[in-house]
């Protein structure tokens, strides 16, 4: 069998994209693995076979890396175990993955690039991570398949505690308050709500280092959707 080659794209630029996920600074709420998972293409094992600079000029500087892998196991996506995956990383100092060798081992998250065609990027501020610490990870994403409902989570970026999150979809309305640190967590069925956040004399909207938006945020079964919102400035 022809073995296939993936283009995947991990881009870590100074500058925000055209993919909020392909950002400079880390968005809010720190993702979980049940909320990464359903939002990505591929997630699998695998292991780096090759590092080719691409750019190398003659004083040593280059502009990306670009890693083959040879894939180990597949956890979700149209790849199989022993298909060749390659990852492009720009080489500054948020590159996904930093400072590693021919030989290692990681588990990769993984998303379409919207400027390359046939393309994917993996979030370094997600839970893609050297194998040797994604035995938790991958701990539950074999779980996934027997989970099912639904979560809503997330913060206030100010940590504003009793600010009332209030979700509403299916024809029902669904609510908690924020706890400690402005920190929420709300169980509700698999669907696609409109969530807002609440409190007496203050007016709240989307962070914008957010992953999603609360307008209408999809909460997979099984898995869970991240908001964070801050004060309005008046």
């Amino acid at each position: 069998m022809k073995t296939r080659i993936v283009s995947c794209v991990v881009l870590l630029a100074l500058a925000i994209l055209a993919t909020p996920r392909l950002h400079a600074f880390c968005l809010e709420p720190k993702i979980r693995v049940d909320d990464e998972f359903f939002v990505s293409d591929l997630v699998f094992t695998g292991t780096i076979i090759d590092d080719q600079k691409i750019g190398l000029t003659p004083d040593g500087f280059y502009d990306e890396d670009a890693y083959t892998w040879r894939v180990q196991q597949v956890f979700r996506g149209a790849i199989h175990s022993g298909d060749m995956v390659r990852t492009y990383s720009g080489n500054d100092s948020g590159r996904f993955p930093y400072d590693v060798k021919v030989g290692q081992h990681f588990l990769i998250f993984a998303f379409p690039y919207p400027t390359h065609k046939g393309g994917f990027a993996a979030d370094n501020c997600g839970n893609s991570a050297p194998l040797s610490k994604a035995t938790p990870t991958i701990a539950e994403i074999r779980q996934l398949p027997t989970r099912h409902g639904g979560l809503l989570y997330g913060k206030m970026i100010d940590g504003d505690v009793g600010v009332r999150i209030t979700a509403i979809g299916l024809g029902r309305r669904y609510s908690t308050i924020t706890g400690r640190n402005g920190k929420f967590s709300l169980p509700i069925p698999p669907g696609t709500y409109a969530a807002t956040a609440t409190k007496q004399g203050h007016t709240y909207v989307d962070f914008d280092l957010a992953y999603k938006h609360s307008k209408a945020v999809k909460v997979p079964d099984g898995g869970s959707a991240g908001l964070a919102f801050r004060e309005q400035s008046r």
